[in-house]
């Protein structure tokens, strides 16, 4: 039996309110009553479970994605949602394309697009990326989130359990 291991990786600044939604998703499970499994049977293997804390991202990123065989990535993302609407996607890596008139500099100082191309240029062979993306209410300095992305981190927490 293979074993997997898998990464839910929350990345954010909590000093710039629901873009920090990534981090209390990942304190949030660490405490939770009823966390995900952290090792289980899934899908005919035996897979193992860690809870990474990505902070704001970046390049360290690629160092934290190449462990693993399956990453699910938790973050705030204006996908048009409404405000505390989480969705989750695949990415295929090979397929990531950077707009031709951007530097792909984001509050994470790289983009993940940015991490999967530079992964791609380096050879480094990266994971199943899953991304687990929150719509946001408010990205401004403060700690705390606004109460329509607090709301979701119960619904983050049940879509992980069904993709794990």
């Amino acid at each position: 039996m293979k074993k997997q291991k898998t990464a839910i990786i929350g990345i954010g600044n909590k000093l710039m309110g629901d873009e920090g939604i990534g981090v209390h998703a990942i304190e949030h499970l660490r405490n939770s009553p009823s966390p995900p499994p952290l090792s289980h049977q899934g899908r005919g293997n035996n897979v193992k479970v860690d809870l990474v804390d990505g902070g704001t991202g970046g390049i360290a990123l690629l160092h934290i994605l190449e462990k693993y065989e399956h990453a699910i990535i938790i973050d705030a993302a204006d996908f048009g949602g409404e405000k505390g609407e989480i969705c989750h996607f695949d990415i295929d890596s090979k397929q990531i394309i950077l707009k031709p008139d951007s530097d792909q500099i984001s509050l994470h100082s790289m983009s993940l697009a940015g991490i999967i191309k530079l992964a791609n240029q380096l050879d480094i062979k990266l994971p199943k990326i899953t991304i687990i993306a929150v719509q946001p209410e408010k990205i401004a300095p403060q700690m705390e989130l606004s109460s329509s992305c607090k709301s979701s981190i119960m619904g983050i927490e049940k879509m992980i359990k069904e993709i794990i």
